[in-house]
């Protein structure tokens, strides 16, 4: 009896552990779920904060080029093998070129001008500006001191030298809200993943499907990202682009924290991102890293994003002539001033024929090979 007595005692005794235990689970168990729970409440109130304060970013920038969307220009498209270069000219109260040109072969480069002849007192003028970005590669590396940017000392795990890739260039015509545009695509594929650098250009003002305004002198760009093949579940990516002008005489000025600007007197060409990116259709903020090189004249601007399958970054490239305020940056700079666009004293001068003549002296200037930034060196 004493024996019975002790085997129940002992049975009762692991049930109620087993319960004690099974409650502690179930605890353990709603309390992950919860965090679980607020990690993803949590994440999805960051995101509908980024996409407002991006909204609010394309407002204030539409709000700097919204007196140049009424225009209407004349398009010529040139189209080769590896390139394709579109000028856009406008011919009433003056002669201004905006020249675009995409190059695939090497490193994939997008180029954009502005050409302004005048003639006065028998005297001619080309008046001009020009900004060329180049996008060298990705590196995947673990992020040591979690500053969320790829610095010196961090582990580079691999580089996509996008100059040994195999780029192939199309072009396609599309119209939004009766404006004439062309999508310029340059696609790679590299161990399962896809490198896509898109740009669309337009012949007069659009805001495309994601709000963002496009003057008749700029490019939209996007980079998109897919499958990378990753070494690391815990690393992240730089893409490594560089924005530099083909003159001389110009200087290239960090202009904001999301804006590069190439001066040549008055005139500009800017390269401009927004700060947020898509990385599996959530938006997240994009670390950037810029540095300046004095003895090649170009500024190095790395664009941090972290793990995912599919990247989506929109940056913008354009021209402007009047004051470097009016540049429509996305992170618009404390002294806020309404855009000038325009080219005080120019008459019709020159017929469209003699305009384009011009520009050829600008695009051969831009099929000139850069050399290769001592920067990228240390990646190979």
């Amino acid at each position: 009896m004493a024996m019975f007595q002790k085997n129940v005692a002992k049975t009762v005794s692991i049930a109620l552990v087993a319960v004690l235990l099974a409650s502690s689970l179930a605890i353990i168990g709603a309390n992950v779920a919860y965090a679980k729970s607020d990690k993803a409440s949590e994440m999805q109130k960051k995101a509908k904060e980024l996409q407002e304060r991006l909204r609010e970013m394309q407002e204030m920038r539409f709000e700097r080029v919204k007196k140049m969307f009424n225009e209407k220009r004349l398009i010529f498209v040139d189209r080769g093998p590896n390139y394709v270069h579109f000028v856009s000219t406008k011919t009433e109260g003056g002669v201004q070129s905006f020249i675009l040109r995409i190059n695939s072969e090497g490193t994939p480069s997008i180029y954009a001008a502005l050409a302004n002849y005048t003639k006065e007192d028998g005297n001619r003028t080309l008046y001009w500006v020009n900004g060329v970005l180049k996008v060298f590669g990705i590196v995947e590396y673990i992020d040591k001191n979690g500053d969320n940017l790829y610095q010196q000392n961090d582990t580079r795990l691999q580089y996509v030298n996008f100059a040994k890739l195999d780029w192939k260039l199309s072009v396609t015509q599309t119209t939004i809200d009766g404006a004439q545009g062309w999508k310029v695509q340059m696609i790679a594929k590299d161990r399962g993943a896809t490198y896509n650098i898109t740009t669309q250009v337009f012949n007069t003002g659009v805001r495309l499907s994601d709000g963002t305004p496009v003057s008749p002198y700029e490019a939209k760009i996007d980079f998109r990202f897919e499958n990378f093949p990753w070494s690391s579940t815990e690393s992240r990516l730089a893409l490594i682009t560089s924005f530099t002008g083909v003159s001389g005489t110009a200087s290239v000025i960090h202009y904001a924290d999301t804006t590069e600007v190439v001066k040549e007197r008055n005139a500009y060409a800017y390269f401009t991102w927004a700060p947020t990116a898509t990385v599996d259709d959530n938006n997240v903020d994009v670390n950037v890293y810029t540095r300046s090189s004095r003895s090649e004249m170009m500024n190095y601007t790395e664009f941090n994003y972290p793990h995912g399958n599919k990247i989506v970054h929109d940056p913008v490239i354009g021209v402007l002539s009047g004051s470097i305020e009016d540049v429509p940056a996305y992170q618009l700079p404390a002294s806020f001033a309404q855009p000038t666009p325009v080219f005080p004293g120019l008459t019709l001068l020159a017929t469209t024929v003699a305009v384009l003549t011009i520009v050829g002296v600008i695009i051969v200037a831009a099929r000139k090979m850069i050399v290769e930034p001592k920067i990228l060196k240390t990646l190979h």
